[in-house]
């Protein structure tokens, strides 16, 4: 055997024991993670834009990217050394094969609990050598949320108790998973509300059929040597675990088989443990305790005390920055014909009159030629009605690109009242997140497509036209956050901008996902039948604006501010009865009136003590006159467009009045 040989043997026992890499993600991306997202796509061999996704979700997830053992190990390393807890399991470990044997009766005395099932054979037993992994779930709890569970990139993110959890699932549809952790065989039992019978438990039985639930739960983690408890089954992101409203109860249980599966290899591998953190370290740092054997702890002191998991995303910011956080966003613009009319912008309906002005002359002449003058006629005026709005809107477009070009751009700070030409990143003044990957942006729109036979829908349709295998893709619905208001940030300050009535030339990312879970799962899970796309503008992307800046109050006007003091009075039966000068017990019209003057006088006082009315800058759309509002990615790339349009409006306009004009004197003069 040649040394080439032998080292390709090599490499392959080295590929072929390769394993899954299980990894605690984290709840919500930190501060500026581009950089660590770039060492981990490099380090497994995914985009960045995917890694973005899978280190942010709920509970144990897995990544199993193609690469040797050796590779897996350099990728784990560089997952902890960013806090993110990870390790390494075969991935037959991840294949045993589950049975869940369902227990109808129990028998617990002062030190341990048998579970038996329909036959009266015992399966399960619960006493102090017991290792116990508990997940306990909701069967009906996903069937009645939403299917996708959206990430959360830095929204403060809050992890309730597991007796917190614990109530929530005993009042609906609830079943415990028992299983032992260690060994090669999987043993388990599955306790299901409607299926088992709680006289059973004796003299441990509770009032109602929740309590029972939690008490069995309860004494059972009780009894255990160890036990690790978990209730996130339902707001999993981990890949393959897939089910929606649609599927079946058995469905259901062989998914929670396969998360009961995954939890048992990550607790076997020490990446959970009991009492232990179920998500990644906010800190970017190594964790210290908890973490699984092999985590390297040498780069930092062991005898550190370990850091709680930071559940308070600003929790650091001064006054300053809490005051700029992005507000709640509006709510969704969900698509209809009407709403697509209204949210056309002009310029393509400008562009569809001047597209389809020939075509429909065309169309109506050859529809009746029993009256050709009447039809020459028609064709006639539509051309030079045509022409009449599209040339005039070539003039406007004109107007617009002489004005980017002599309009000078300025600095925030330094930015004059009235037309101001301005350039920079974008920033949102809402806390606005895509309704399907959750990705923060200042616009997106997001449609879901279903691929449905030809003969489920109807025929075929001029929109979407029937493909080889008679399948179509048909548009179910869409969501969209319109053109709401983002701040424009450069070197030296920012701007709110208010994008409404804007001719908007921003590029948008386009992100495409497979299946109801799209990012979360794995290729050969993911649901080929549907299809969502999202198109955003995200974050920080470079902005150019040509608008109207104005100054704009931000405080509530005089009539609120004395309207609210009064009612603030009223509630204050201390401070109301001081105006009772007669000391009746109740404060009569004159009392009232002197209490409401009082009240003018005071906010009043407030406005000049603070000095009139507080006002921000913002960029708009002119009140008046034909002047431009613009907002595209540069300048250099606005007048492009803005050059190509002239010329292309200004043609066909000045064409479309000439062909109309012709075909009127051709009947009528000569």
């Amino acid at each position: 055997m040649t040394l080439s040989e032998k080292h390709g043997e090599t490499q392959n026992r080295e590929d072929a024991a390769a394993g899954t890499v299980l990894y605690l993600p984290f709840l919500r991306l930190p501060k500026n993670p581009e950089e660590a997202i770039e060492r981990l796509a490099l380090a497994s061999g995914l985009h960045a834009g995917d890694m973005r996704y899978k280190i942010v979700g709920r509970g144990v997830n897995r990544l199993t990217p193609t690469l040797p053992l050796q590779k897996q190990k350099d990728l784990v390393a560089e997952m902890q050394d960013m806090g993110i807890p990870a390790v390494i399991v075969e991935e037959k470990r991840l294949r045993r094969r589950i049975t869940l044997p369902v227990a109808r009766r129990v028998e617990i005395s002062d030190y341990d609990m048998h579970f038996y099932d329909r036959n009266d054979n015992p399966v399960f037993r619960i006493d102090k050598d017991t290792e116990l992994l508990v997940i306990v779930a909701d069967l009906a709890e996903k069937k009645r949320k939403q299917a996708f569970i959206n990430p959360d990139f830095g929204e403060q993110v809050t992890v309730p108790p597991f007796e917190d959890a614990l109530k929530k699932v005993s009042i609906g549809s609830p079943a415990a998973l028992f299983c032992r952790i260690g060994g090669e065989a999987v043993e388990c039992v599955l306790l299901e509300h409607s299926s088992f019978h709680y006289r059973s438990m004796e003299e441990y039985m509770q009032m109602s059929a929740g309590a029972n639930f939690r008490e069995l739960v309860q004494r059972a983690m009780k009894y255990a040597k160890t036990c690790i408890a978990d209730n996130g089954f339902a707001t999993t992101t981990l890949a393959r675990i897939v089910y929606d409203e649609s599927s079946s109860k058995a469905e259901i249980l062989s998914n929670l088989a396969r998360y009961a599966n995954t939890m048992l290899a990550a607790a076997e591998a020490g990446l959970v443990t009991p009492g232990g953190k179920m998500a990644a370290d906010f800190s970017f740092k190594p964790l210290l305790q908890g973490l699984a054997p092999g985590i390297n702890r040498d780069q930092s002191d062991p005898s550190a005390p370990e850091k709680p998991v930071q559940t308070d995303p600003r929790g650091d910011e001064d006054e300053s920055e809490q005051e700029n956080r992005p507000k709640p966003p509006p709510p969704l613009q969900h698509g209809g014909i009407i709403s697509r009319i209204f949210s056309t912008p002009l310029e393509i309906i400008y562009a569809a009159v001047f597209l389809l002005a020939p075509f429909a002359s065309v169309f109506v002449q050859t529809g009746d030629s029993s009256h050709p003058l009447f039809w020459e006629t028609a064709t006639g005026i539509l051309l030079t009605g045509a022409g009449l709005l599209v040339f005039p809107y070539g003039l406007v477009l004109l107007n617009y690109k002489r004005m980017v070009e002599n309009t000078p751009t300025s600095k925030v700070r330094s930015m004059a009242m009235g037309m101001a030409e301005v350039s920079g990143q974008a920033r949102q003044y809402y806390d606005l997140k895509t309704s399907h990957s959750g990705t923060r942006c200042i616009y997106f729109r997001v449609r879901y497509y279903r691929k449905r036979s030809a003969r489920m829908s109807g025929g075929m349709s001029v929109l979407q036209p029937k493909t080889r295998n008679s399948d179509q893709w048909v548009l179910e619905r869409e969501s969209a956050s319109g053109r709401i208001p983002f701040y424009l940030e450069d070197e030296t300050g920012r701007v709110l901008v208010r994008p409404k009535g804007a001719l908007f030339h921003i590029s948008k990312f386009r992100q495409e996902f497979s299946g109801t879970f799209g990012m979360f799962m794995s290729p050969d899970m993911q649901r080929s039948d549907r299809r969502i796309y999202e198109d955003i503008i995200p974050e920080g992307a470079r902005v150019y604006v040509l608008g109207k800046a104005r100054p704009e109050r931000t405080d509530r006007s005089v009539a609120e501010k004395i309207t609210d003091e009064l009612r603030a009075l009223k509630k204050d039966n201390d401070r109301l009865m001081a105006y009772d000068a007669d000391d009746n017990g109740r404060v009569d019209m004159e009392e009232w009136e002197t209490a409401r003057r009082d009240v003018e006088n005071k906010i009043y006082a407030e406005m000049l003590a603070e000095g009139g009315h507080k006002e921000q800058v913002v960029i708009g759309k002119p009140g008046y006159g034909m002047l431009p509002f613009i907002i595209a990615d540069s300048e250099e790339g606005i007048l492009r467009k803005l050059g190509l349009r002239v010329l292309l409006f200004l043609a066909g306009g000045m064409l479309l009045i000439i062909t109309g004009v012709q075909m009127l004197m051709q009947r009528y003069v000569f």
